[in-house]
């Protein structure tokens, strides 16, 4: 054997093991990438599902007036009427959350969970998400 070749078989054994390395990285990352995809998503999903369960509670518990001022043409809200009918619209959606009303606006707070599918695998497993929306009934004049 030339000592070229000698020379060359010793480099190559000296670099052993270097593509199983970079390999294994490659695949944690892909991984990471992926997860990150997958429950980056659910996450945002779930906050905007929240936000809008939100708000259309807080619509729905500002359209409860109190008859007696409605008549009078003013827009005073029923405060135990706007209440129910705001935490009727979060049961009915499955989510838990307060309401307060206060003089002519409606104000609900949502409590959402996403459920997250890759990264439990590394120690998560639910994010919670908390979404407020503030809604005011308005007296709207005739066009």
């Amino acid at each position: 054997m030339t000592a070229a070749r000698q020379r060359a078989r010793g480099r190559d054994r000296g670099e052993r093991g270097s593509a199983t390395v970079w390999m294994i990285g490659v695949t944690v990352s892909s991984f990471l990438m992926v997860a990150l995809v997958l429950d980056g998503g659910a996450m945002l999903r779930s906050r905007s599902d929240a936000f809008a369960i939100a708000g259309s509670a807080a619509r729905a518990g500002a359209q409860q007036l109190d008859e007696d001022a409605a008549v009078e043409g003013l827009t005073v809200l029923d405060p135990i009427a706007a209440e129910r009918a705001a935490l009727a619209h979060l049961a009915a959606e499955g989510v838990t959350g307060t309401v307060t009303v206060t003089a002519d606006t409606v104000t609900v707070t949502v409590t959402s969970t996403a459920r997250l599918q890759m990264l439990r695998l590394v120690g998560g497993d639910t994010v919670t998400f908390d979404a407020t929306a503030t809604v005011q009934a308005i007296k709207v004049g005739q066009p």
